[in-house]
């Protein structure tokens, strides 16, 4: 199993790593003037999804009046807050604030749309070469077995999707079918993706745009029935004969069941893979989803001949790399017989450009 975060997309161009000088911090801020344009679209990591350094976010925002209330303070936390405790800070005030509810289902909006902009955008500064596609093929390569790999990224954008293409990996609907796009490369979105909706439980054939839709917020009930399509685009939200809303969950601080944003299915498969995990690898998350650690807590192999025989953490450096182990570890309960913390700085890009991850499938 190999779990991707914020990290992996931010460090996602093997010939355009991260500037130095930005690598690790929590608030990144303006960047240096003059700006590489090429950093305009770089996925942004969480202390960064709010801020508009280069101007280039101001024409979602303007779509989406409800949010301008509290964007400031997304922008700037106060008191010391992550960007995910005043998010949540937000939605603990949602229940009985029918404007505040508007306000935080914004927040989907400009999400889907950032991110959608965001995959668009860096995908083309890269002509679709990133370290997702140089990863799996290595993993394609040395998976002489042909097991199953799942493939689990908490990025709502769509770059390791669309590093799947490269080896004929096509979904077309998110049902059961989903999981039959490659016979062992099996992607998981926990909380949604950019291209993925939800329908809301409406009569046939009513139309809501997106303005209506964010003003009836408080009051819509979202389905758990799940497509395939773009939940903003004026083309395509009418298209299903009935509304749909973007597939996305909101990053609060405090991750629970509710915030899975996936279909069932998915949930139900991952269910019954992960008793045959034995090899984990984690690059570029932090593994504080406590939902989906549960999960993990729950399903992986426990001992005897099946338990976690490998695991392999890629951070920004060594240290980060260990304490994130330390932390996992400790949290899905676990122990595990060989630990390798990939390159001592670098992260991804160096991590696939050593061809570090032949260690996974080192028996």
């Amino acid at each position: 199993m190999v779990i991707f975060g914020a990290g992996a997309s931010y460090d996602s161009a093997p010939d355009f790593p991260p500037p130095q000088s930005q690598a690790g911090q929590q608030n990144f801020g303006p960047p240096p003037t003059p700006p590489n344009p090429r950093e305009i679209w770089r996925p942004p990591l969480t202390p960064q999804l709010f801020l508009d350094s280069n101007g280039e976010f101001g024409g979602i925002v303007r779509n989406y009046p409800k949010l301008l209330p509290i964007l400031p303070h997304l922008r700037r936390p106060s008191s010391g807050r992550s960007v995910e405790e005043e998010l949540e800070a937000w939605q603990a005030e949602a229940s009985g604030d029918p404007e505040r509810n508007r306000q935080l289902f914004s927040i989907r909006y400009y999400l889907h749309d950032l991110l959608l902009k965001v995959s668009t955008e860096w995908l083309k500064q890269t002509s679709n070469v990133t370290n997702y596609v140089m990863l799996i093929d290595q993993i394609r390569h040395l998976n002489t077995v042909n097991e199953p790999v799942c493939l689990v990224t908490f990025n709502y954008d769509l770059l390791l999707d669309r590093a799947l293409l490269s080896f004929a990996y096509h979904p077309q609907t998110l049902d059961h079918r989903y999981f039959d796009a490659h016979p062992t490369l099996k992607l998981f979105k926990p909380h949604g993706s950019v291209d993925w909706a939800r329908f809301v439980d409406v009569p046939p054939n009513t139309r809501l745009g997106v303005d209506q839709l964010i003003d009836q917020a408080d009051t819509i009930k979202i389905s758990e029935d799940y497509l395939i399509a773009d939940a903003s685009h004026p083309s395509t939200i009418h298209s299903f004969g009935r509304p749909v809303v973007p597939a996305i969950a909101i990053p609060v601080q405090t991750k629970t069941e509710d915030t899975f944003e996936w279909p069932q299915r998915h949930r139900a498969y991952l269910d019954e893979l992960l008793p045959s995990v034995t090899r984990i690898l984690i690059i570029g998350w932090q593994a504080k989803e406590a939902h989906f650690l549960k999960l993990l807590r729950e399903k992986l192999p426990t001992g005897g001949l099946t338990q976690i025989t490998h695991l392999q953490v890629v951070g920004r450096d060594t240290a980060e790399a260990m304490n994130i182990s330390k932390q996992f570890t400790a949290d899905i309960g676990r122990t595990v017989k060989k630990f390798h913390s990939g390159p001592t700085q670098g992260g991804f890009s160096h991590f696939v450009a050593q061809k570090l991850v032949d260690f996974f499938f080192d028996y």
